[in-house]
């Protein structure tokens, strides 16, 4: 494999393939360290395509994938920005309006020209899928984070804290009570339970059940999720009891999250039913690799969430 990682290196799966993997670096081209990234097609075990996305010094901190068009591939660092729409074959410059090494990307799920990248200079936000850009906020931004429920909702770390906007980046409100470190490095979301972030020093969580609104009770058995088997190789049964309570009244919906907090499956049309079957595919139907993912179901004001394991 060409591109390698230095610091802050970028590597990321196809959300809707799970056989292709973009990996972000640098790599050297004459006399010169370029901007670049490499793709695998066969989960990782060759990577046959490399791309220079600059003419001179660079280096790849960020790659984020359409959740809808895998086709359409973001790479940001130094210098900017960069766009492939053929799956990594070729790539632009799309840096309008943008300033500072680029250290992360992140695309609305439900609305994918609406895109944020993260830098040295703040967060910028993009309504057009890129082709320009505009400073909302913050500074020395290192990682952001979507919540895939609430896209309005988007966590910036920052080497100032975790700062919180609830407006798509209309205005920001700290977040970084209990941090003795505020060197934001990762951020990452356990749907309707934490949110992590990673500084310099040490790792810390943030309990979500600060963004439910005051007065509301979280009663977390109320639902009385049952997962079964789990771990889970091929399929886990979701199930819950139908008891005479308020949560029972409303339709459940229950979504399935993997561990960047990208939600990967939804069963909306559940009706009367009290268990529904997940058969470790996404919403496309192709199965998703081995690994944690978070289930989360509401009915009406009441969430509850589980940890499932899948094992290929």
């Amino acid at each position: 494999m060409d591109s390698y990682y230095g610091d802050g290196g970028a590597l990321i799966q196809d959300p809707i393939n799970s056989l292709v993997y973009y990996s972000g670096g640098t790599v050297l081209s004459g006399s010169y360290s370029v901007m670049c990234v490499t793709k695998s097609t066969d989960g990782g075990v060759t990577w046959p395509t490399r791309s220079f996305l600059n003419a001179t010094t660079g280096y790849c901190y960020a790659l984020a994938v359409d959740p809808v068009n895998s086709n359409i591939v973001y790479a940001g660092g130094n210098p900017g920005v960069y766009k492939s729409t053929d799956a990594g074959l070729s790539w632009s410059s799309f840096s309008i309006g943008i300033t500072g090494f680029v250290y992360d990307i992140k695309v609305n799920p439900l609305n994918t020209n609406l895109v944020y990248a993260g830098s040295a200079d703040g967060v910028f936000k993009s309504t057009n899928a890129g082709s320009s850009w505009t400073d909302v906020g913050c500074d020395s931004v290192n990682a952001l984070l979507i919540n895939s429920s609430h896209p309005d909702t988007v966590y910036a770390g920052t080497g100032y804290g975790v700062f919180l906007s609830t407006n798509a980046g209309g205005a920001w409100t700290a977040m970084n009570a209990g941090l003795a470190n505020l060197k934001v490095k990762a951020l990452a979301r356990n749907p309707g339970v934490y949110l992590f972030c990673g500084t310099a020093a040490a790792a810390y969580r943030w309990s979500l059940a600060v963004d439910v609104e005051e007065g509301i009770k979280i009663d977390k058995q109320v639902l009385g999720l049952n997962v079964y088997p789990n771990p889970f190789r091929t399929k886990t049964d979701i199930s819950w009891p139908m008891m005479d309570n308020r949560a029972q009244m409303t339709n459940i919906s229950i979504r399935i999250y993997d561990n960047s907090g990208r939600m990967v499956k939804s069963f909306t049309d559940i009706g009367h039913r009290s268990s529904v079957i997940w058969n470790g595919a996404d919403e496309t139907g192709s199965s998703v690799p081995s690994g944690v993912y978070f289930l989360e179901a509401t009915s009406g004001s009441v969430t509850e969430t589980k940890t499932l394991l899948l094992i290929r």
